[in-house]
């Protein structure tokens, strides 16, 4: 499908770098969706590594690592299909990509989808039952979403220079996309594939997350300001009715029924806020952040154990982002008893996708490690 250009998107630069950066967080995590592009991960990769890894070992590991195909060259693992079974991405010459998928425990890879394009993500439906697989070239952007036998469910192309898309975790039957072209413009979209249609909608900011069935929340940015916070809104689909639910909001994210908000205190850290269900806050909590040219650093994070935990990366002191040498603890958060521990020291701030127990995270940019959570042990995923 053919879109055009109908709306242009006024977010100063700065903003929408630091948009890329929160998205590129977020495309690593399982639990919300996950907008990848090129310069996504670009973006991510532009984030310091502040510090070396510990040495990824096999020893005494029950997983198997993945023996890449002749000719093929990993790209990248692409999120959990189980407790034991990921996704990954090779590239097969200068325009071929395979997308498998693979049990750590037995070493059993599975054809799922070759493209003739080059795969720029793959990101698993949230009841992991459907896969969408976003391909393309430089100008046009391929969406394809397969079942879990490899089987084609719906197939578009859009004119688009980079591509943002949501599954609704209410509903994963629904998606929102946004399609940017290479001046910034962009068009959203509702792909609904109980019927396979897919229109157009008229939304203020590309970057949304659900947070009901019909309602998305997005940050309204000023069009010629550069404020490094703003009001986060909330677009219900169905009544074309906008509410404004929290004030000089940093970065947000949505995880199934939790809505996170970072805000920015007093003392320049990071103020973590859960609210589920649309109800007041149930736990909040502090953690230092680094300041870099576009405001502050919010280090990788993701949601584990079915929605009971969340996992962050937590810089050990505030400073600045470029010249910080002081490491990344992996803090697990309890939720519901306000209780955490540190379950990794010093790390480097690289994005966390966590299996749905949560007994293990791939980890890296290329999510190319697995930390298996029990254990306190860092496995490389690809055979070298």
């Amino acid at each position: 499908m053919k879109c055009n250009k109908v709306s242009t998107y006024h977010t100063p630069y700065v903003i929408w770098v630091m948009m890329i950066i929160i998205t590129s967080a977020s495309i690593f995590s399982g639990c919300s969706q996950q907008l990848e592009s090129s310069l996504h991960e670009r973006a991510g990769h532009s984030l310091k590594r502040m510090k070396e890894l510990p040495a990824p070992s096999f020893l005494g590991a029950d997983i198997k690592p993945i023996r890449i195909g002749e000719q093929e060259e990993f790209y990248k693992s692409a999120g959990w299909l189980s407790d034991s079974e990921i996704l990954y991405v090779t590239n097969k010459g200068e325009s071929t990509s395979l997308l498998y998928s693979y049990n750590l425990g037995t070493g059993k890879a599975t054809l799922l989808y070759t493209s003739a394009q080059p795969i720029i993500n793959a990101v698993p439906s949230p009841e992991r039952t459907k896969v969408l697989i976003h391909s393309g070239a430089s100008e046009e952007g391929l969406l394809t979403i397969i079942d879990l036998s490899g089987e084609e469910m719906y197939s578009t192309s859009i004119q688009s220079y980079e591509i943002t898309f949501e599954w609704n975790p209410f509903d994963e039957n629904l998606l929102a996309i946004s399609a940017f072209t290479a001046d910034w413009d962009f068009n959203s979209y509702l792909l609904d594939l109980r019927n396979n249609k897919f229109k157009e909608v008229k939304l203020p900011e590309p970057f949304v997350r659900w947070i009901s069935e019909d309602v998305l929340v997005y940050q309204e940015w000023e069009e010629e300001g550069m404020s490094l916070t703003a009001p986060l809104n909330a677009f219900s689909l169905n009544e074309k009715k906008t509410e404004t639910l929290y004030e000089d909001v940093y970065q947000f994210d949505s995880f199934g029924p939790y809505l996170m908000t970072v805000k920015v205190n007093d003392n320049e850290e990071g103020l973590y806020t859960f609210i589920r269900d649309g109800g007041k806050p149930v736990t909040e909590f502090t953690s230092p952040l680094l300041t870099s040219f576009s405001g502050w650093v919010v280090p990788f994070y993701d949601l584990m154990e079915n929605g009971k935990d969340f996992i962050y990366l937590r810089a050990n002191s505030q400073g600045d982002a470029d010249l910080y040498e002081g490491g990344f603890n992996l803090m697990r958060y309890h939720l519901d008893t306000k209780e955490e521990e540190v379950v990794f020291n010093e790390l480097a701030n690289e994005p966390l996708s966590c299996s749905p127990s949560g007994e293990m995270c791939l980890y890296g940019f290329q999510l190319e490690k697995v930390l298996n959570i029990e254990t306190n042990e860092i496995f490389d995923l690809v055979y070298k």
